[in-house]
């Protein structure tokens, strides 16, 4: 997973001034080109996005402009990282890569989104929330029902008659903990029931996610211009802005608790961590690994473990509790059957499929197994402490990666998990999920001519294979030590 960049004894020799203004100069055209092309192509893509519904894309030919609109960018930006590392020397760049981010998601603001109902729910429980009620005790389709129970949302449902109505999966109740759940009721607060209520909330965490990126860079010895692969990410931008999702909340989360762990401030990174977990379940599996850092520096276990505790109880509790008590959970119901986009599961789930005669039991049991599974590789990264920084950013990278392509659904957005932290030690494989997963929209005429197994059991495989050849091309590859990578020692200082 490392793709560090190798820098040789002849790239510490320090040019004359002319020369590195000159090659500075040589840099800029081509950069700018590509700043061109990421701004120009989410442009046109909020542009387009009105008329995008996933009814309305009936042949191959009408998804190709959205594939590519979303994926050649994706390959442009990863294909200039050299020129990024040569540009990165001055405040300018940094300015530039700022102000097009920027640009990128100030481009969709105002613009509505068809192709993507998932932010309806959003904020729906926004306003639930902001009411003072409990999201989890009743869905949106017994409020639209009349439900006696729902009679206190009454005039809010009256409100958002409009939003109601998008909602998908209505008779389910949220499946969203309780982060998110605050993220939305701020949004509510900014923006009564708008997407751009959302944006805005996802673009203050992704702003954060920026500055602690920075700081991380900082430890590691690079140049804060290489931030660049996170905040100029076209599927990053895509997935916070253009469809809304709530993985823009995580970089702030998972970056922060990486570098406060890392500094040995382990109560507040343990609050970050349970903070991440109360947007998406999945980084409950980093706690081993935080575990054994502070265990091999001889810090206390028992406070950071406390509050990760209090936190994630607080953030999932009542969550928990709806899906005990026998509600229409969304969360039982997504681990019961969600699955898409992942072509190897589809095969091994079919397999079971025929070898139980088709009872539910099988399916479960190899969801039991896959979550056992992420458990048993998250306890193994975390078998030995990380040496560094960096090493304990590839161990955090390696669990969300592999959660992501263990996982039964893997839609777009939940590349999230990982780009962040692949930015952060600059794994350039990974970062191609960027371009490869823009596939994943053929999915959406496929079903409209009802041929979506094609999707599930052939073309899924189109995102992940060139990500884990690469991979393995790495791995396989003698191991050199990256050059010009000066972390910072963890801080003495006790939390």
């Amino acid at each position: 997973m490392e793709d560090a960049p190798i820098t040789t004894p002849a790239d510490s020799i320090s040019m004359p001034p002319d020369a590195s203004v000159d090659v500075a100069r040589q840099a800029v055209l081509p950069l700018l080109i590509v700043a061109v092309v990421l701004v120009a192509s989410q442009w046109q893509m909020a542009r387009l996005s009105p008329g995008w519904t996933q009814a309305s894309f009936r042949t191959i030919a009408e998804i190709l402009p959205l594939i590519a609109l979303l994926g050649l960018p994706a390959l442009l930006a990863l294909a200039a990282v050299p020129l990024v590392e040569r540009l990165a020397t001055g405040p300018t760049a940094f300015w530039v890569m700022l102000a097009t981010g920027l640009v990128m998601r100030g481009v969709w603001y105002g613009v509505p989104v068809v192709i993507d109902d998932d932010y309806f729910r959003y904020l729906w429980d926004g306003a639930v929330v902001a009411a003072g009620a409990n999201p989890y005790a009743i869905s949106p389709g017994s409020v639209m029902a009349g439900d006696p129970a729902a009679a206190h949302l009454a005039g809010l449902a009256a409100q958002a008659t409009s939003i109601l109505g998008n909602i998908n999966f209505p008779e389910l109740t949220t499946i969203y903990p309780g982060t998110a759940q605050l993220s939305f009721a701020l949004a509510y607060y900014v923006a009564l029931f708008s997407l751009d209520g959302l944006r805005l909330v996802f673009l203050c965490a992704e702003l954060a996610g920026l500055a602690v990126l920075i700081a991380l860079l900082k430890d590691l010895g690079r140049p804060p211009f290489m931030a660049a692969l996170f905040w100029l990410n076209p599927l990053i931008v895509w997935s916070s802005h253009g469809t809304g999702h709530t993985e823009a909340l995580l970089a702030p989360l998972l970056l922060g608790a990486c570098l406060l762990a890392w500094r040995g401030r382990e109560l507040f990174a343990s609050v970050l961590l349970a903070l991440a977990v109360g947007v998406k379940l999945w980084p409950v599996l980093l706690v081993p690994l935080f575990a054994r850092l502070a265990h091999a520096r001889g810090r206390s276990l028992v406070v950071p473990a406390l509050a990760f505790s209090l936190v994630s109880a607080v953030m999932l509790g009542p969550l928990a509790y709806s899906a005990m008590a026998g509600m229409r959970s969304g969360l039982v119901a997504y681990s019961d059957h969600w699955w898409t986009n992942n072509a190897p599961f589809s095969w091994i789930s079919y397999t079971v499929h025929l070898a139980t005669g088709g009872n539910a039991w099988g399916q479960r049991a190899l969801r039991a197994t896959i979550a056992l599974g992420m458990g048993v590789l998250a306890l193994y990264v975390a078998r030995r402490p990380p040496a560094d920084l960096r090493a304990l950013l590839v161990a955090v990278t390696a669990i969300a990666a592999m959660t992501f392509y263990l996982a039964p659904a893997q839609f777009p957005w939940y590349a999230l998990w990982f780009l962040a932290l692949a930015a952060a030690i600059e794994s350039r494989p990974l970062l191609l999920a960027s371009a490869t997963l823009a596939s994943y929209y053929f999915l959406l005429p496929l079903v409209n001519q009802g041929a979506g197994e094609v999707h599930n059991y052939g073309l899924a495989f189109i995102h992940a294979l060139p990500v884990c050849a690469w991979l393995l091309w790495r791995y396989a590859r003698p191991a050199v030590p990256p050059a010009g990578l000066n972390p910072r020692p963890p801080s003495p200082t006790a939390s």
